[in-house]
């Protein structure tokens, strides 16, 4: 067989039985794989495989993670969101509105899409079932929200983005924002589309629930003054946003304004493993031509339906995978072959087309962030109803996440 053919094999294999046994770390099983494909069949030494680490990746992801972590154990990003709900007044209508520019806003300000989940399932999921709002409503608008913000620069999938970005060359200090603000727009169409089918009664609220709100303290302001030194960073001045977390982490860490032991622990090191792994394994197939293959094959996708084709491809291949562990390091680095001689635009056209994909279908409870929403609702008929709808609508998110890219960016635009 083909080395390249066999390195694409390899990749399948590894990511099949990722999917199929979450025990199994897919990141290791990319490096074994890596090693095998690289030293026996491609010549490479263990050295040279070693180097296709993306360090910088690895740094950014570490050094951002860690930041939000110790901002989660101090308890300043519970009280952000419990604040938040504060204008949350007299009509359970606007509860699932709330709770997407809630899960909207503490993604785009640096936890990103699983921390702001984590943060606000178990209030948002628990405010459904007292007031009488679908839960399947509240997992989609708390879900897409915490993914529509994302991909801001400042945020954990944002950096990926944004590095992933300026190794194909794109560093134009303007383009993560444009990345993010457009994505940002297509997924709230769905968040949109999702309120008007599902969209709740009038009802009044409890006033109690969100009027129990204890005060900031010092190391709560200091925290609160550190994201904003880190935004203004990283937004601004453009520094490096690994770099801008590192310092603000040690900041407090010496302050002693956080947990630090407990923040450490937990730092998604699976995540960063499976980053790694994947991106060492995709250094392998780049060396034996997988990729120059594959990204021909999608080349061949006609202009008109190029990006929605594209957004669908990310989507269903982010089905049984992580989307900003696997699909984005995967897809992002083909785009100069997909669109060979594009402008700037087109590139990054390109890039939210995989973004978007990717991660429309996050909503399932095969996901991560479906699954944090499902796990916070109890036992019994309402958690199964709701896993089988919610199920279906991360599915039907592939298609729908093609449809609306084909629509913006290829239609439109």
């Amino acid at each position: 067989m083909d080395m390249a053919v066999l390195a694409l094999v390899m990749l399948v294999l590894v990511l099949t039985v990722g999917a199929f046994r979450p025990d199994l770390n897919a990141g290791v099983l990319s490096i074994a794989a890596a090693f095998l494909l690289g030293a026996f069949g491609a010549g490479l030494t263990a050295t040279q495989i070693a180097d296709f680490l993306p360090s910088s990746l690895i740094l950014t992801l570490v050094g951002v993670s860690l930041f939000f972590e110790l901002l989660r154990h101090n308890g300043t990003l519970d009280l952000l969101a419990r604040w938040a709900l504060k204008p949350v007044r007299g009509d359970a209508r606007w509860l699932p509105v709330a709770f997407f520019l809630i899960a909207f806003v503490l993604s785009a300000l640096g936890p990103g899409n699983i921390a702001a989940t984590a943060l606000i399932a178990p209030v948002a999921m628990a405010s459904s079932l007292q007031l009488g709002v679908s839960p399947l409503l509240m997992a989609i608008v708390v879900c897409t929200g915490a993914n529509a913000g994302t991909f801001s620069p400042v945020a954990v999938t944002g950096s990926i983005n944004t590095e992933l970005m300026r190794q194909m060359g794109l560093s134009e200090p303007a383009l993560p924002l444009q990345v993010f603000w457009r994505v940002a727009v297509i997924q709230t169409l769905s968040a949109v589309l999702a309120y008007l089918l599902f969209h709740p009664k009038a009802q009044n609220l409890n006033p109690t629930a969100s009027e129990d709100r204890p005060d900031f303290s010092k190391q709560h302001l200091l925290s609160l003054g550190c994201m904003a030194v880190f935004i203004a960073l990283v937004v601004v001045f453009h520094w490096p946003a690994s770099y801008s977390a590192i310092l603000l982490s040690v900041l407090l860490m010496v302050l002693r304004a956080a947990p630090s032991e407990k923040a450490l622990e937990t730092v998604p090191w699976a995540v960063v493993v499976l980053i790694a792994g994947i991106s060492v394994l995709l250094g392998v197939l780049e060396h034996v031509g997988s990729l120059e293959m594959l990204t021909s094959r999608l080349s061949e996708t006609p202009d008109g339906v190029f990006h929605g084709v594209l957004a669908l491809v990310a989507g269903l291949a982010s089905v049984g995978s992580s989307s900003s562990g696997v699909v984005m390091p995967l897809f992002i680095p083909m785009v100069p072959g997909l669109v060979p001689g594009g402008s700037e635009r087109a590139w990054m056209d390109a890039v939210i087309a995989i973004d978007v994909g990717a991660h429309m279908v996050d909503v399932s409870p095969l996901s991560t962030l479906g699954a944090l929403c499902l796990a916070a609702l109890p036992e019994g008929p309402e958690r199964q109803r709701t896993f089988r709808h919610l199920l279906l609508w991360g599915l039907m998110m592939a298609f729908l996440g093609a449809l609306l890219v084909f629509v913006v960016l290829d239609l439109v635009s």
